[in-house]
């Protein structure tokens, strides 16, 4: 039974509201801690986080001492792969959900789900010398006071998680600034036909342009669907195509190329030569030239790409160096036109959020609304993909709960 009055609420029982409320009551016992999430569970995106591995966190992140304290403190062992991400032992993401739900009922925060919280009104001092916060919940809109407020909404992605964006609309009632929001980490629309390739996978390096300079590369594998790419890389090129000011999608994403070199351990050059001497061998058409090159469905897209320039050589027929020379170009230069992003269902992130110059860093209190603490995916941060942006989550909750314990 919910009460009338807190210390604190949390909105937003996900992985920032969570390591906010544990390190708060931890720090202040005494305190009236509850934790409001609109879904039926806590932590459901946590529970799904890494294909259900839980990427918990990355080696390389800032502050990872703090982050990992956290973790072990609610019984959370870690391992790292190769790359650096950081995952539980068991890599079992309901293990990480079940030991932080128990870690906050130990410690008495009080846990409420299918708490909606519809509005969010801030109490000026004149009205009540404490300040707070009136909280309506439910459709019969509840009201609740508290003298502090932890939103901790998460952003937009992946809505049947409850992530539907309510934090940025309280956080720009209160008077916030909420840069604009765009899904992040994820697959990016693309115009040509690319329908053949569906399914493929492939290691490539990958280049975003915009109106002809680069923007962003990486290394990874690229996956191939029906009308767009994906893959790690790719999600993490995502977050670069932004649309300038004033601009709409259609006139926006027309600046960007993806630009696949798709072999990346050789240059056009050597490839040149590789390809030359095969077609020069008996029996060895482009097809055959290509293989253990690349995918055949890709071998065979380029092969098409092929025959269409050469059919304008009327009469002649290419030599191998010719051939070569083309496939080696679009081999290690492989174009494609953007036509948009994913939307929200398919993000894993939002980008943009509450402008960070408006919260302290070290509590992460508000600067604008005393007494508001921000934290999570509300805020105007989005990492790429390997665990960055879960740690920022932890890690944002941490320094909310010590900074309400101040």
């Amino acid at each position: 039974m919910m009460r009338d009055e807190y210390d604190v609420v949390v909105i937003g029982g996900g992985a920032s509201g969570m390591a906010a409320a544990i390190t708060l009551k931890r720090e202040c016992p005494s305190w009236d801690v509850a934790v409001f999430e609109k879904k039926d569970v806590l932590l459901k995106k946590v529970s799904q986080t890494g294909n259900g591995r839980c990427n918990i966190s990355n080696i390389n992140c800032e502050d990872q001492e703090t982050v990992r304290e956290f973790l072990r403190s609610v019984g959370i062992s870690l391992r790292a792969d190769d790359e650096g991400r950081l995952y539980p032992y068991s890599e079992d993401a309901k293990d990480v959900c079940k030991l932080l739900i128990r870690s906050a009922e130990a410690c008495g925060v009080e846990l409420y789900t299918e708490a909606n919280v519809t509005k969010l009104e801030s109490i000026p001092f004149s009205i009540n010398p404490r300040g707070g916060f009136n909280i309506f919940v439910g459709e019969d809109e509840d009201e609740i006071y508290a003298e502090n407020v932890v939103l901790s909404t998460g952003g937009k992605s992946f809505a049947n998680y409850g992530t539907s964006g309510d934090g940025y609309v309280f956080a720009r009632r209160l008077g916030h600034q909420v840069k604009k929001l765009a899904p992040a980490l994820t697959a990016v629309e693309i115009i040509d036909n690319i329908k053949s390739l569906k399914g493929v996978r492939t290691k490539a390096r990958v280049h975003l342009l915009r109106d002809g300079e680069e923007v962003f590369t990486d290394l990874g594998e690229v996956q191939f669907r029906e009308d767009a790419l994906s893959g790690i890389c790719i999600m993490n090129m995502s977050g670069h195509i932004k649309l300038m000011g004033g601009e709409t999608p259609e006139d926006g994403f027309k600046h960007y190329d993806v630009r696949l070199d798709l072999v990346p351990d050789h240059n056009s050059s050597e490839v040149r030569e590789i390809l030359k001497e095969r077609l020069e061998m008996p029996g060895f058409d482009e097809a055959y030239a290509l293989k253990s090159l690349v995918k055949e469905e890709l071998a065979q897209y380029m092969i098409r790409k092929e025959k269409v320039f050469f059919s304008r050589w009327i009469g002649e027929k290419p030599s191998a160096e010719e051939v070569a020379g083309f496939l080696a170009d679009e081999l290690a230069d492989m174009r494609l036109k953007v036509k948009g992003l994913k939307g929200w269902n398919e993000a894993q992130v939002t980008s943009g959020g509450v402008v960070l110059e408006e919260v302290d860093p070290q509590t992460m209190e508000s600067t604008v609304v005393p007494g508001l603490f921000l934290t999570g995916e509300v805020l105007d941060y989005d990492g790429p993909c390997g665990g960055y942006n879960l740690h920022h989550a932890w890690l944002t909750g941490i320094k909310a709960g010590k900074g309400l314990a101040r």
